[in-house]
């Protein structure tokens, strides 16, 4: 139980901190919307890494995650567009980009670790 607490959290600090980074370069630029890209994660990744660690059968999972992460990418476009501020963003492709990217960064880090 305590690596499974461990394994959210984790994923959610590194989550938190790609996606600010990625949101900065593609413009986001209020202080008040990064917090809310924060608050969003606080929201989405942990749900999405409780169903991770339950999926025991390997040839489901990456179907299984696929299909959660364009679910995330949807809510959080949702969000994005009721409570971002910035001007000039395409919410849509900053939650596909987002998560993406972390999506990415993710299956390298858990690689790696694996190795």
């Amino acid at each position: 139980m305590i690596i499974w607490i461990y394994n959210i959290v984790l994923s959610l600090i590194f989550t938190v901190l790609i996606e600010l980074i990625i949101s900065i370069i593609l413009g986001v630029n209020k202080k008040s919307d990064l917090i809310y890209i924060v608050l969003i994660n606080v929201l989405t990744n942990p749900i999405t890494e409780f169903i991770n660690l339950l999926i025991k059968d390997k040839n489901l999972h990456y179907p299984i995650i696929f299909i959660i992460e364009i679910i995330i990418t949807i809510i959080e476009f949702l969000f994005y567009k009721k409570f971002l501020k910035s001007k000039n963003i395409n919410f849509l492709c900053l939650a596909i980009i987002n998560n993406i990217v972390s999506y990415l960064i993710g299956i390298i880090f858990n690689f790696g670790v694996s190795i």
